[in-house]
């Protein structure tokens, strides 16, 4: 699910389900719990680069194991992804995504949620879960950080689908690269592990204050939560469920 390395200083976290487009497992989201945490307390690791496999980052959470659960269940796992969405942008440690292909979902707001992101021209960034009768259930307090609430309100009714040019432009992404996208992310993680330590840490620190809180997602996930009941939505868990 989650698949770790060291270079020197630097954690490479990968997201690693390319099968499935690199989606929000509950395993996937426990084990970046686990790892961004673990992270966070080791003096051995500067910075963290977050990157998927395959063709993409990430395309937000697995539907087609969202619709196998439960009420209780969907509301514990959307709450869980929001904590990793929190935990990045409070880790001690600078985070680098490293978003190409697609960041779709809930692999928006967790790219939005890291220190910086580095993205392609062709990549596609988008919140789709209106269209499909659902509501982005965390993260969003970090895209309004990022680009401001009308234009993160836009971006939450799903009608855009942005490429990683106009991602830059707005905000939601901060470096373009014609090129290898990994590459790139990782000289900028390599450069932030090099960084004094307790200054890097300073920024985080002075910085945590513009991290939202965990009652932005709780608003979410209510909103979510009542989205799930509708028609709409039961509509298009079924057909994920078919799919998976």
């Amino acid at each position: 699910m989650i698949s770790a390395s060291k270079q020197d200083d630097l954690l490479v976290l990968t997201l690693d389900r390319p099968a499935q487009r690199n989606a929000m497992s509950a395993a996937l989201v426990d084990a970046l719990i686990e790892a961004v945490d673990s992270a966070g307390r080791d003096d051995a690791v500067g910075a963290i680069l977050l990157t998927g496999a395959g063709r993409g980052f990430c395309a937000g959470s697995d539907l087609a194991g969202l619709a196998a659960m439960n009420a209780d269940e969907k509301a514990g796992f959307e709450a869980a992804s929001g904590e990793v969405a929190r935990m990045l942008g409070l880790c001690p440690k600078p985070v680098v995504a490293a978003a190409h292909g697609f960041a779709i979902g809930g692999g928006l707001t967790l790219a939005t949620s890291c220190d910086i992101v580095v993205t392609e021209p062709d990549a596609r960034w988008s919140l789709p879960e209106v269209p499909i009768g659902l509501f982005p259930a965390w993260g969003l307090g970090s895209v309004i950080a990022r680009v401001g609430a009308p234009t993160a309100r836009r971006l939450s009714w799903g009608i855009d689908t942005l490429d990683g040019r106009e991602a830059v432009r707005i905000g939601l992404a901060d470096i373009l690269v014609e090129g290898d996208v990994g590459a790139k992310a990782l000289e900028v993680a390599k450069q932030l592990a090099a960084l004094p330590r307790r200054q890097s840490v300073a920024v985080k620190r002075y910085f945590a204050d513009h991290v939202p809180d965990a009652a932005s997602d709780e608003r979410a996930n209510r909103l979510f939560m009542d989205a799930t009941r509708t028609p709409e939505a039961i509509e298009s868990f079924e057909k994920f469920a078919k799919r998976g």
